[in-house]
């Protein structure tokens, strides 16, 4: 049984003006995993994803607080604990529509993503930090 404490685990920031931290929790080429990879994103007050798309992978997106959803251009409103699905190919964003509260969001991809920009390096850390610290602490 691995037990993750997402907060120590190494992140990457994404996003030009207000950055929002990525963590690559598992994936095929952190953990081994091959039908899905979980990743988590922390949002600061006022931030948003940017727009994108996975061409191969459906995504459900988890929101620990209330938010929004663009999808293919039409935004939806979020509640906390809601979750939202991203078919694959749909273009869309979260927004973090709290003056004071950071939204975290945990999403799940399947299958699992094709690594692209700052998850390569990403990966590599993460794979470090799993192979030094041990997955259960």
């Amino acid at each position: 049984m691995d037990i993750f404490d997402i907060d120590k685990l190494p992140y990457s920031e994404f996003g030009s003006i207000i950055k929002r931290k990525v963590r690559l929790v598992i994936s095929p080429a952190t953990t081994g995993e091959g039908k899905v990879a979980i990743v988590h994103v922390n949002i600061p007050p006022g931030g948003i994803s940017d727009g994108h798309l996975h061409r191969e992978s459906d995504e459900y997106i988890l929101f620990d607080n209330d938010g929004a959803v663009i999808l293919d251009g039409k935004r939806h409103e979020v509640i906390k604990g809601s979750l939202v699905h991203a078919v694959k190919g749909v273009m869309h964003e979260c927004i973090n529509t709290s003056d004071n509260k950071e939204l975290n969001l945990t999403c799940v991809f399947v299958p699992p993503f094709e690594p692209y920009g700052s998850y390569p390096e990403l990966i590599k850390r993460t794979r470090d930090f799993l192979k030094d610290k041990g997955t259960n602490e």
